[in-house]
Parts: structure tokens; C-alpha cells; sequence
């Protein structure tokens, strides 16, 4: 620090452009998760089983649906042309199958095959505009463009004009002669081998030899551009043949490009084929435009020189925009549609099998065995009629085309029937070559990849999955632009003072936690230190290693005790037991000097500190927090640690600043609670899905529940729900909003970056800001997180335990913290939607508005569910619709005049009991829902709603066997639905000011003044008072309690005598007085729970001065070794608290201000809900009243009977009447059916994400072994290869290079790296300060 700055201090908050998201796809993102279970033998053959059977599965889907797309394409292909007598067994067996056909029929056949064709890229067209709207563009690759174009006009001329003279057979046949390019290709490079100078003879001729198989195959396959013309007048298209057969070829650039082409004029096609780098919107734009235009320029030539009479174009909108399922012209779209489901669900099974390194068989994969089978099938179906097909064809106005030129008589083959043999064994023959399966060492790094085109016309051309090895190339094919900066730069990159080993620093923070709290915390960490020394002391190649450190903070450690006539500072009773708590789970022993060797104490600038060594060698710090000396409270720990760990151990460390951005990258924060529960496994879930991708900041796991009682089994149930939809869809379709503190595991690059953590020390000016940064600081934090472009995910295999509330009371009070500050986040997040998606590629538009209707009806839950409960009452007891909504009106109307004028303790009460009693009323709703199921039939739109959610969560609980119990728990959350969605929803909003000293008792307090109480309150105090004395009187109380009065009365006064008697003699008279006083008495504490009252500078130095060694002295401490803080960390650790964590001092007038904003700011929000929420189910119940004329009739299906209840007989009756649908009600109970139907299919995504996670551990466990010794470590570390399959990295230098791992964006340079950043604003701060001096 020559130049008078702190690098700890680098760190910047300020608005910032948008920065490149991550450059994964969500298939791909989803492929990415890896994770590590420990399974014993029994479950690891049981997975295995299922892993073959799956394989077998999609293999077999793999190749029977690409058979199905080609016959269906070619079907349609080869009926474009009008076949009105068709000749062969086939037709005249099957003649009673008539074929109508009309010029719309043929109008929907061109747009069938155009439609798919044409579909993936106008989707990819759509997706890469959106992209580049947002400014994330890139150079165009002209080539790619050039040979996409090349291969849609191929297909197209083929489709359009050449198929349609042929039969089906010999279209097939002819499909099998596209790798014509590569044949010519590998022929032509065994010539040039064998024509290079400076062989032998022998080795030329050889060659030759070599080169003879390659001329011939291409002499065969090029035979295809014209035998058909020699037959005369059977083929007319002689132009359109060669010209679609050639384009295509050279079109399928997938099949002559390899890894030879690095390096050369096709490097660029080389990257792309093995996604070294991805493919740019620019040129997927581009791409797409081409091959749109190519195929419909191709389609209309092929419609006028066909010669369809009376085809216009009115009969291609017709066929588009006529819909009616009758017509065969509709059909044919519908089966267009079902084609192109079928191709994308294919390229996703084909990606799944990659991201479990399970390719298909190379003899079985669609591109060398599909027209095999497909011919195979055309030729058995022409010789044995099958006239099923032909009447199943007829209705899409389809006909099944046999070979039309040449019949066999008496077995005479047609003429060209052997040369379509060798063509179809030379295609089937070049496709096993193209996708045959390669083999890799266990070491390297592999990245498998997929046509980035869709191509549907030829499916099988986009199923195939190209694998290359990082480890086997060369160094100049990796390297883009080379680094030819000075040696001697500071800024310059090397990687050789830092090795790649993870640094995991476990951070707890902990206040009053109780005994079994600490115990199950410290578990954790004693097992952490265990797996981390295993794992540093194994040295096989591909072990994931990772170095430990353990902080704990303890926040309020500290207390003032007198001893011995002294008063000290000295740890609490907390810090003491859990120091005994340490000793007796760590098993320490002392040595014969009394000392534990293992303990160490140090006086620092925040209070104290303990470092301990754990017994297998890591280093746990625990740091005793003073409030008196330095802020409490969790966020404030977290930035003490942050700075300590990321500012003073990383930034002020003499390393280069490549090697402390290494260093930064592969450093990583666990966050923990003082309760929290864990295993290894768990963390190391973590760690190698951040290793795996690059652009995660953070990464959490699935948080249970723990603990006893009602309260906590309503929470398990809640947070298995949240976890397995919210959490999942969150994480599937965009990110994750919320990293629990309790276990999650962030990237100290990505904390270190700009806005993130020095503005996460940002103190509250606004009334917001107290609810958004104090009450909910995890949540904030991943706010900063999100809007600065990196993701946060979730790994459902992550487990972690915390304690829950287990009173009412706490239950309520704890979420009264969070459900203000949630909101508050959410509404920050959607305020500043456009900054946050164009920094985070992940939240895109339509994330934003699913947040948004998520947080929309959350707020309008106490109607929801104050309407629902109005109903069921009027339909279970038969009551007045007017009285049953009084009577539940006004405890809901009283419990939010509490609300407003009473302490928390008096609106928890009448909570509590309301609950109790609406869990009574809960029932009611139970059986008039049942009723309205039995009446209405599950048809009903009510009806199905309930029927589908029971249905979704009992299918969720099933997806998650370990976890299926939670769904009994489910009983609970039922009956205390009006619990937590009315009373605590308005407990929670209309208590927003109450965040701890925000409140009006403790302004008073602080500024002396009286508290002043509402009449409710003093209505009950005095009834309290009645009662109290009256029970005084009774008991003879009150004489008891005089007579210890004027006991304690004597005793001061014999003391005063005592002090004045003394008092020359220089005895503190002030101790005397207090001598046998109670403390509570005595003392009085110098700051209100959030803000220290403003002491005399010299008096605390002074107190500090006396305490600076007395604390270590105690009885259970004295064991410790003593040690100093160095001067370098004294000295951050002052500048720290200087800067961010001095104790803030406010004023009694500043605090009533704050007070009075919070207090307007809940008023604001609590009125605005209330009026709404009132409006809705004002409205709801209104339009309920006027049933028969406000309502929508709706008949689910023709011939519907429903139960009714006769009003004049009071007999319930069958009836054909329509059901009367509230719009209001089924508007909000579809919205709701909608967010419920998406988090479903996030669920469903992200179990076959964890899915794909545990068959990656059985693979790696079936490489190395497992043993039959239950909870043995094994050798199935080798994630890292696994894990970054499917992979589009833009730069391999930065991502796959062997002498480091970096984060990098795709359209920033090297330098983008966060310390470089910092330090380039350091540097030109510097320069700034030198020009103005010289001046």
C-alpha cells in the first residue's frame, strides 16, 4: 500500500452497463448439475439396472422416432403430385382405401413440409432477435450461413421436386448418399498423402491401396446424381437430382468437418462442431433468415413448375387458417405439429444421454440404421399389403407410394435395385464412421456438443453427438488472439504462483443458540475437517481437493461482571458453553503445563478472538463480537467476514493480480447458521456445480426442518412445497431469488464484484431500506447477486438441517421479519426489471412476469381465502350468505384494529386462539369441498382445480421418495391455511415498521419520554390491575410484600451509614450503595437492542485498557494459549470498523424520525392491500349474490348431468343445467392453476436434473469400485470431466485451459475479470491524483 490505499477497501458500488449473462442454454444448464452420493451396494446395482433400462428406453425412442419422421416426410413428399392410378400388389389390394383429394390438400402438404422444416427456425429466429435487442451480438460467421443456406435448398429441392417422382423405396435409398462430400474428401486426402515427396514407393503405393476403397464409394454414391435419368421418360427432374443431392452434402458440414480442420481456413466450423465456442445470435439470426428464405423460395418454384392445376393461393390460407378436424388439410398441419414435438423431444433425449455419457450404440444411432429400417419396412409392406396403412393415410389425404416404374415378374428384380443396395450400404456404412463411439482416458476433459441447426426434413442429421478431448489438442487451436503483452506488466496474466485447489471458508454466524444448537453446528464442521483432510492427503488424479477454514462469529459475546470489587468485560455464558461444548467434542487433553496447545486467545480491535485446531488440522476462528466496539447483528457479521476474508486475506496479499483473481475464483464462502446440519457430501454437491459453470455466484441446498411440535410440522410441509415447485421452477426457468443463510456456498469473485459487497454495507436512510437490507439480509444479498448478472441455482441433493420456531409466537415473530423484506426484494427486483435482464441472462421477460404474478396474488391471499371460507361455511351449515360473512368479518375486522393499536404480544394471542378455532372451520371447508366434488363432478372448474392440486402434490411427494412423508404433514398446513395466509399475512404487513427499535415503546424509551398507550391497551391493563389485586387481597400479598420493603430500606440505609463513615478513607462509595443489589437493579444497558447509547470516549478506552487480558484469565479459559494480533491485520481490522462497523450513534430525534417513516410507510402499504384484498372479496361475494345473471354458463361436455338440490322439495335432483362459473373466481382460480401448472413442470425438469446428477455418481462409482463396506470412502471424484459436458464455452483459453478456470463473458476481453477491474480503477484513481499534483 505505497500509495496510501487499502486494497481491502477496492471494493465499489455504482451503476454499471449491462454485462453478458451466462452463455449456456437451459438444456444445457440443466445437463450441468453434478453431484456425489455415497451409495451402498444394493442401491448402486438398483440404479444401475435403471440407468440400463433408461438407455435402452431412449435408444430405442431415438431410433424408431427418426424412422417415423423420415417415413412421414417422404409420404408426404412423394404425394405432392397427383398419383391418380397407382399400379403394384399394394394399390390393387388396397384399392377400397379411397384417397380424396383437393387443391387444399395439396396446399397443407407443401405447408406440412414446410412447417417443419421452417418451425425450429423461426423459433431460433425469434429467440436470437430478442438476444440481439438486448444487445448481445456478435461477428457473423459467413461460412456457417453460406452452408446452412446450402443444405436447406437441398433438402427443399429434394422434397419439392425430386421425391415427388419417386417412390418411397428409392427415396430412402437416395437419402443414404448425403455423406457424398465426406466420401470425396477422405479420397481426396489419401491421394494427396500418397502423392507427397519424400515417400517411398512402397509407401506410396500403399497409400494408393488406402485411397482405392474412398474413390470407389464416391464413385458409387456419385452414381446417384443420374442413373434414374438413363430410364427413359420415367424421370424427368435430371437437373433438380444432382444439384439437391450435392447441395446437401456440402450442407452437412458436420460430416467432413474434424479435428484436423483446427487451425485452417475452417477452424470457425471446427469450434462450432465442438462447441469451442458457441454459435452468436448474429449468425444464428442470420442462419435462420437463410434457411427460411431458402426453403420457401425453393417451395413456391416447386408449385409453379409442377404444373398443379387450379392451386392458388388462397388454398395455402385456407389450409393455415382454416382449422376444422374433418378436413385432411387440418390433419396434415396437426401431424406436421406432432412431428416437430417429436424432433425436439428427440434432441432432448439425445442431450440427456450426453449429459449422462451415455451415447447410443454407434450401430443403432438414427444416422446409420434408420433407412435401413425404414427401407426395410417399405419393402416388407409393398409385398405383403398391410391396407391398415393405406386407410389410416386415406384420412390426411395420403397415399402409400410402391415402386411405380419396374413390377417384379417372376422374380426379376428392377433394374436399379443392386446399385440402391450399395448406396444404402455405403450411407448406413459413412453414418456409423460419423457417430462411431470415441474413446477417452478418465483424465481428459471432454466436451460433447450437437448440431446447433435443427434440420427437419433429415432428422437424423441432429441427433448425433460429437465428443472431442481438451487434452489432445493443440496449443495453437486453442488460442485465439495471443497474449503479447510486456512481461513485466503488472497486469499481466500467469497462473503459476496459485494452483487450481479450492479454498472453502465455513462461516457461522451464532448469538444465543442453545446447547443442542451448537452441538449439531459443530458436528458439522468436526465431519467438514475430517472429509477435507481425507480428501488433501489423497493425491489420485481427478480427487476434488478443497482446503478448509471455519470462522464462527459470535454476535453480543460479551457482558459486564464484577469480580473481586472489578468490573470486566468477559465472554457470556453462550461463548462459554459452547468453548465446553468444543473441549468435550474435540476430545482435547491438556498437557502438562495445564495448557491446551490447540487454544489460542487474542485480544482484537472487535473484541477477541479464539483459534482452535480441530483434530485433523483445520483451523477454526472464533470471533467474539463487543457491540460496544463494533456493530452486531448477522449482516454485519457477514461483512466482517467478507472483508476479512476477501478484502484483507485476498486483496492485500503480495501476489500478482492474475493470481489473486485465481485466487478469488477458486475461493468460496459457506454460509452457515448456528444450528445448521450437514454432511460432507453436501457440500461437495456444491462445489462441483460451482466448479462446473462459471457464471453461478451462488449455490444452495434443500433446507429440512427440524425440531418438535405442530408449528413444526406445519413448516416441513411448507418447506417441501416451496422447495419442490418455487425453488424448482425458480432454478429451472431463471433463478433462484432467495440463498438461505443457513447453507449456501457463494463465490468470492462474484461477492467481490461491483455493487455486491461493499454496497451490501450500505446502512438504511430510507424507510424501505430498514425493511429490505436488516430484516431480510439473505435475501438482499441475492438481490445484489441477480441484478449484477450472476445466477443463483439449486441443487435439491444439497441436504442441510436447521431448527424452525417451534412456538407460535417465534413462528409468527420470524415471519414477520421475512415477509416484509421478501416482498420488498421482489419489488426491487421488478422495479429494476430491465437493468436485472440485461445483466442476467437467466431472468428473462417471462420470468419476470411469473414473479410478478406470483407476488401479485400472494398479496391478494386473505380475500382469496376469506371467500373460499365464506362459501364452504354457507354450503356446509346452510346458513345465511350475509351472516356467515359477518361472522367471519368481524374477528378478521378486531384481529386488524389490534393490529394497529395494541403490542405484538396481545395481536399473537388473539391470532393463536383464531387460529385454533379456523382450524374448526377448516373442516367445514373439507366437507363442502367434498360436496361440491360429488355434486358438480370433478368436471367442474372448482372442482378440477382442488382434484389437480391434490393430485400435483401427492406427484410431487412421489418424485421425492426420501421426502414422501412430508405429505402427511399436509394435514396441518390445511386446517392452518386461515392461520398463515390471513392473520399472518396482515400480522406480518401491517407490523411492517416493528423492526426491533423501529417502534414507538422504544423511541420512547430511548428518548426518555413516557410511553404513551393506546385506549385498548389501557382498557386491558386495567382489567389486569382489577384482577391482580384482587388476588393480592386475597392471598395477603400485598402485607408480604411491604414488610420486604422496609427490610430492604433498612439495609440501604445501614449501608450510607457505612459509606459516610468510610468515606475519608478513599472507599468507592458508589459500590457500597450497590453492594447486594440485584444487577438487573444496578445496571442498565448502554444500548437499545439495535443502537449503543453514546459513551464518554475516554471512559471506554479506559474500560477497554482494563480489559485487554482480565477476559482471558476466567476459569474455563485460562486453559488457552495467548497470542497477538499481527500489526498488519490489527490494522485492517481498524480501518474496517472505522469505515463500515463503528457502532452507529443516532440520535433520539433521528430515531423518531425513522419511526415515523416506517410508521407511515407501513400505513401506506397496509391500507393499499387492506382496500384491495376488501374490493376482491366484496366483489366476489357481490357477484356470488347475482349468480344468475353475472355469471358465465358452462357445459364441460355434450350430455353433462349434474347433482342440483331442488329449492321447492329440498330433494336433490340430476340435471342438465349448465354449471354458473363467477368470472372474477374462475379468472383468479385459473391464474393460479397456471403459476401451480409451471412450477410443476420446473419440478419435473429439475428432477431429471438431479436424476441426471446421480447417474453421473453411478458411473463414477462403477469406473472405480464400490466397495461392500457401508459408508466407505470411495475413488468417485472424477465430476469434473462428467460435469462440463455440453458446454459452449466462448473461450477455451479462459475455460478449459490447464492453467487455471476463470469466469469470462462472451463479448468482454481478458481483462474483464473482476480484481483487474479494480485494480484499473485504482490505477487511473492514482494517476488522476498525479496529474493534479504536477499541476
Amino acid at each position: 500500500m505505497n500509495d496510501g490505499e487499502n486494497y481491502w477497501n477496492a471494493f465499489r458500488s455504482h451503476k454499471r452497463s449491462a454485462s453478458d449473462g451466462p452463455t449456456l442454454s437451459p438444456w444445457m444448464i440443466t445437463a450441468l448439475q453434478a453431484t456425489k452420493v455415497i451409495f451402498k451396494r444394493r442401491i448402486f446395482q438398483k440404479i444401475r439396472i435403471l440407468q440400463l433400462v433408461l438407455f435402452a428406453m431412449c435408444n430405442v425412442v431415438l431410433t424408431l422416432g427418426a424412422v417415423f419422421s423420415k417415413l412421414i416426410v417422404l409420404i408426404m413428399s412423394t404425394n405432392i403430385l397427383p398419383r391418380a392410378h397407382l399400379i403394384g400388389k399394394f394399390s390393387r389390394k388396397c384399392s377400397r382405401a379411397i384417397v380424396r383429394r383437393t387443391s387444399t390438400t395439396t396446399a397443407g402438404i407443401y405447408l406440412s413440409l414446410l412447417l417443419i422444416q421452417c418451425f425450429p427456425d423461426t423459433i431460433n429466429l425469434i429467440r436470437s432477435a430478442l438476444e440481439m435487442y438486448k444487445g448481445r451480438c456478435g461477428r457473423l460467421i459467413r461460412s456457417v450461413v453460406v452452408l446452412e443456406a446450402l443444405r436447406a435448398i437441398g433438402l427443399a429441392v429434394l422434397s419439392f421436386h425430386v421425391f415427388p417422382q419417386l417412390d418411397l423405396a428409392r427415396c430412402l435409398v437416395l437419402s443414404a448418399c448425403f455423406p457424398l462430400v465426406a466420401v470425396l474428401q477422405r479420397s481426396l486426402v489419401a491421394m494427396v498423402s500418397a502423392a507427397r515427396t519424400g515417400r517411398s514407393f512402397k509407401s506410396r503405393l500403399g497409400r494408393c491401396f488406402i485411397a482405392i476403397p474412398h474413390v470407389i464409394m464416391f464413385l458409387i454414391l456419385m452414381s446417384s446424381c443420374y442413373v434414374w435419368t438413363l430410364f427413359d421418360g420415367k424421370f424427368t427432374a435430371t437437373l433438380a437430382l444432382p444439384f439437391g443431392v450435392i447441395c446437401t452434402s456440402i450442407g452437412f458440414w458436420e460430416s467432413w468437418i474434424d479435428t484436423t480442420h483446427a487451425g485452417t481456413t475452417y477452424d470457425e466450423l471446427y469450434r462450432l462442431k465442438y462447441a469451442v465456442r458457441k454459435m452468436n445470435n448474429t449468425t444464428n439470426l442470420a442462419v435462420s433468415v437463410m434457411r427460411i428464405v431458402c426453403t420457401v423460395a425453393v417451395m413456391v418454384s416447386a408449385v409453379w413448375m409442377n404444373d398443379h392445376k387450379k392451386l392458388y393461393l388462397s388454398h395455402f390460407f385456407k389450409a393455415f387458417f382454416s382449422f376444422s378436424t374433418r378436413q385432411n388439410y387440418t390433419l396434415l398441419l396437426l401431424l406436421a405439429c406432432g412431428i416437430i414435438a417429436l424432433h425436439s423431444f428427440m434432441r432432448v433425449i439425445s442431450r440427456f444421454l450426453a449429459a449422462l455419457d451415455l451415447h447410443p450404440f454407434s450401430f443403432i444411432h438414427p444416422l446409420s440404421i434408420a433407412p435401413l429400417i425404414a427401407y426395410s419396412f417399405v419393402r416388407y409392406t409393398c409385398q405383403s399389403p398391410t391396407c391398415s396403412i393405406a386407410r389410416r393415410l386415406a384420412k390426411f389425404g395420403l397415399r402409400w407410394v410402391c415402386d411405380q416404374w419396374f413390377q417384379e415378374v417372376d422374380g426379376v428384380a428392377s433394374p436399379d435395385l443392386y446399385i440402391c443396395m450399395i448406396w444404402l450400404a455405403v450411407g448406413c456404412y459413412r453414418g456409423w464412421r460419423l457417430v462411431r463411439q470415441r474413446y477417452f482416458d478418465t483424465t481428459e476433459e471432454i466436451i460433447s456438443s450437437m448440431p446447433p441447426v435443427c434440420n427437419g426434413l433429415c432428422i437424423e442429421q441432429s441427433l448425433v453427438i460429437f465428443q472431442h478431448s481438451l487434452n489432445r489438442q493443440e496449443k495453437t487451436m486453442l488460442i485465439e488472439d495471443e497474449d503479447v503483452s510486456d512481461e513485466n506488466d503488472e497486469l499481466r496474466i500467469r497462473n503459476d504462483e496459485v494452483d487450481r485447489v479450492s479454498t472453502v471458508y465455513g462461516c457461522a454466524t451464532m448469538w444465543h443458540e442453545t446447547e443442542t444448537e451448537m452441538r449439531q453446528v459443530l458436528r458439522s464442521i468436526l465431519k467438514l475437517d475430517v472429509d477435507h483432510a481425507t480428501r488433501m492427503n489423497n493425491k489420485k488424479v481427478g480427487e476434488l481437493r478443497y482446503r478448509l477454514e471455519g470462522h464462527i462469529f459470535f454476535d453480543d459475546a460479551w457482558e459486564d461482571v464484577e469480580e473481586d470489587g472489578l468490573e470486566k468485560r468477559q465472554p457470556n455464558e453462550y461463548f462459554n458453553m459452547f468453548f465446553d461444548l468444543l473441549n468435550e467434542m474435540t476430545g482435547e487433553k491438556l498437557n502438562d503445563e495445564g495448557k491446551m496447545e490447540t487454544r489460542i486467545l487474542v485480544n482484537t480491535p472487535y473484541g477477541g478472538r479464539l483459534v482452535v485446531k480441530l483434530p485433523s488440522g483445520t483451523l477454526l476462528f472464533v470471533h467474539l463480537k463487543d457491540k460496544k466496539m463494533i456493530r452486531h447483528k448477522k449482516r454485519w457479521s457477514q461483512v466482517m467476514y467478507m472483508y476479512y476474508l476477501l478484502g484483507h486475506r485476498i486483496m492485500d496479499c503480495p501476489l500478482s493480480i492474475e493470481d489473486r483473481q485465481q485466487m478469488a475464483d477458486n475461493t468460496f464462502i459457506l454460509a452457515i447458521d448456528g444450528d445448521s446440519k450437514f454432511e460432507p457430501d453436501a457440500l461437495l454437491r456444491l462445489l462441483h456445480l460451482m466448479n462446473a459453470k462459471s457464471d453461478i455466484g451462488c449455490a444452495c441446498g434443500r433446507i429440512h426442518p427440524i425440531g418438535n411440535g405442530i408449528m413444526v410440522w406445519y413448516q416441513k410441509f411448507e418447506y417441501a412445497i416451496a422447495h419442490w415447485f418455487q425453488k424448482a421452477a425458480e432454478h429451472v426457468f431463471g433463478c433462484v431469488l432467495c440463498a438461505p443463510g443457513c447453507f449456501s456456498l457463494f463465490r468470492a469473485s462474484a461477492l467481490m464484484d461491483d455493487n455486491i459487497m461493499h454496497k451490501y454495507t450500505k446502512t438504511a436512510s430510507e424507510p424501505r431500506h430498514y425493511v429490505q437490507y436488516d430484516q431480510g439480509e439473505d435475501r438482499w444479498l441475492s438481490t445484489l447477486l441477480l441484478k449484477q448478472g450472476y445466477r443463483i441455482e439449486y441443487a435439491a441433493a444439497s441436504d442441510a438441517e436447521t431448527y424452525a420456531p417451534e412456538g407460535f409466537e417465534e413462528f409468527f415473530n420470524q415471519r414477520r421479519r421475512w415477509t416484509p423484506s421478501s416482498i420488498a426484494n421482489t419489488v426491487d427486483l421488478l422495479m429494476d426489471y430491465k437493468r436485472a435482464s440485461e445483466n442476467n441472462d437467466a431472468i428473462s421477460y417471462a420470468y419476470i412476469a411469473y414473479q410478478f404474478l406470483v407476488i401479485f396474488f400472494s398479496m391478494l391471499g386473505p380475500a382469496i381465502i376469506f371467500t373460499m371460507l365464506v362459501f364452504a361455511q354457507i354450503a356446509a351449515f346452510g346458513l345465511n350468505s350475509n351472516d356467515v360473512m359477518i361472522y367471519n368479518a368481524l374477528p378478521i375486522g378486531i384481529f386488524i384494529l389490534l393490529c394497529f393499536t395494541t403490542e405484538s404480544n396481545v395481536q399473537l394471542i388473539y391470532a393463536k386462539y383464531m387460529s385454533i378455532a379456523y382450524a374448526f372451520v377448516m373442516l367445514a371447508v373439507l366437507v363442502a369441498t367434498s360436496s361440491q366434488i360429488v355434486l358438480e363432478t370433478v368436471v367442474a372448474p372448482t372442482s378440477l382445480f382442488i382434484v389437480t392440486m391434490v393430485a400435483i402434490f401427492f406427484f410431487a411427494a412421489c418424485l421425492h421418495p426420501k421426502e414422501f412423508t412430508n405429505i402427511i404433514h399436509g394435514i396441518v398446513f390445511f386446517l392452518m391455511i386461515p392461520s398463515t395466509y390471513v392473520f399472518l399475512t396482515l400480522y406480518s404487513l401491517i407490523n411492517l415498521n416493528v423492526i426491533t427499535w423501529g417502534t414507538r415503546e422504544a423511541v420512547a424509551k430511548a428518548t426518555g419520554q413516557k410511553t404513551k398507550k393506546a385506549p385498548m391497551e389501557q382498557f386491558i391493563d386495567w382489567v389486569l390491575g382489577l384482577l391482580k389485586r384482587g388476588f393480592r387481597l386475597i392471598s395477603c400479598r400485598e402485607k408480604k410484600e411491604h414488610e420486604e420493603k422496609r427490610v430492604r430500606m433498612e439495609k440501604k440505609m445501614q449501608r450510607m451509614e457505612l459509606a459516610l463513615r468510610n468515606i475519608e478513607n478513599g472507599v468507592d462509595v458508589k459500590k457500597i450503595l450497590d453492594e447486594d443489589e440485584p444487577k438487573e437493579q444496578r445496571t442498565e444497558e448502554t444500548q437499545t437492542a439495535d443502537l449503543p447509547i453514546e459513551q464518554d470516549p475516554a471512559e471506554k478506552k479506559e474500560i477497554q485498557k482494563a480489559n485487554r487480558y482480565v477476559w482471558m484469565t476466567s476459569h474455563n479459559l485460562s486453559v488457552c494459549e495467548r497470542g497477538k494480533l499481527k500489526s498488519a491485520e490489527k490494522t485492517f481490522w481498524n480501518e474496517l470498523i472505522e469505515t463500515y462497523l463503528k457502532p452507529i450513534k443516532t440520535t433520539p430525534a433521528e430515531m423518531k424520525e425513522v419511526a415515523d417513516g416506517l410508521a407511515a410507510l407501513r400505513n401506506q402499504i397496509a391500507f393499499t392491500i387492506l382496500l384491495v384484498n376488501s374490493l376482491l372479496a366484496l366483489a366476489i361475494i357481490l357477484i356470488q349474490k347475482h349468480k344468475n345473471v353475472l355469471s358465465i354458463k358452462y357445459r364441460p361436455y355434450k350430455g353433462f348431468l349434474w347433482t342440483k338440490m331442488n329449492e321447492m322439495t329440498g330433494q336433490f335432483e340430476e340435471t342438465d343445467e349448465p354449471l354458473k362459473i363467477d368470472p372474477l373466481g374462475m379468472g383468479i382460480v385459473l391464474f393460479l392453476l397456471i403459476i401451480l401448472f409451471v412450477q410443476t413442470i420446473g419440478m419435473l425438469l429439475h428432477r431429471l436434473n438431479t436424476m441426471i446428477g446421480a447417474f453421473q455418481e453411478v458411473k463414477n462409482l462403477y469406473e472405480y469400485g464400490v466397495s461392500t463396506v457401508p459408508n466407505t470412502k470411495n475413488d468417485d471424484e472424477r465430476l469434473m470431466t462428467n460435469a462440463r459436458l455440453m458446454i459452449n464455452s466462448t473461450g477455451v483459453t479462459t475455460g478449459h485451459a490447464a492453467d487455471g478456470y476463470t469466469r469470462h463473458r462472451a463479448d468482454e476481453s481478458d481483462t474483464g475479470n473482476v480484481l483487474y477491474k479494480l485494480q484499473k480503477a485504482r490505477l487511473a484513481k492514482r494517476m488522476q491524483r498525479s496529474a493534479l499534483s504536477n499541476n
